[in-house]
């Protein structure tokens, strides 16, 4: 009885250098390429993102002061509609 026993789970590769250093071929040209499309268009969809996130709430601000100006005019109108109609029914008495 003259057997060790391994209680390590990694398998052993013989065709490991005695470095440790496992070796990967460099990628292609058109790896890089297809890599470096792919990174710019990242960018540039990150970048319109961030345009339209920053500039949509200063392209807004003039309808939404537009449409509660509107709607002060409109009020206004109302309430001289009504003080008329409640003078003139007062006068009439």
């Amino acid at each position: 009885m003259n057997q060790t026993a391994s209680h390590s789970q990694t398998p052993e590769f013989g065709h490991i250098p005695t470095t440790g250093i496992l070796y990967q071929q460099p990628p292609s040209t058109k790896q890089i390429a297809k890599a470096n499309r792919w990174n710019k268009f990242k960018a540039f969809m990150r970048d319109a993102i961030a345009v339209v996130v920053f500039s949509s709430p200063i392209v807004a601000t003039p309808f939404a002061v537009r449409s509660c100006s509107d709607d002060v005019d409109r009020q206004t109108l109302q309430a001289i509609k009504i003080q008329a109609e409640i003078s003139n029914s007062g006068e009439s008495k």
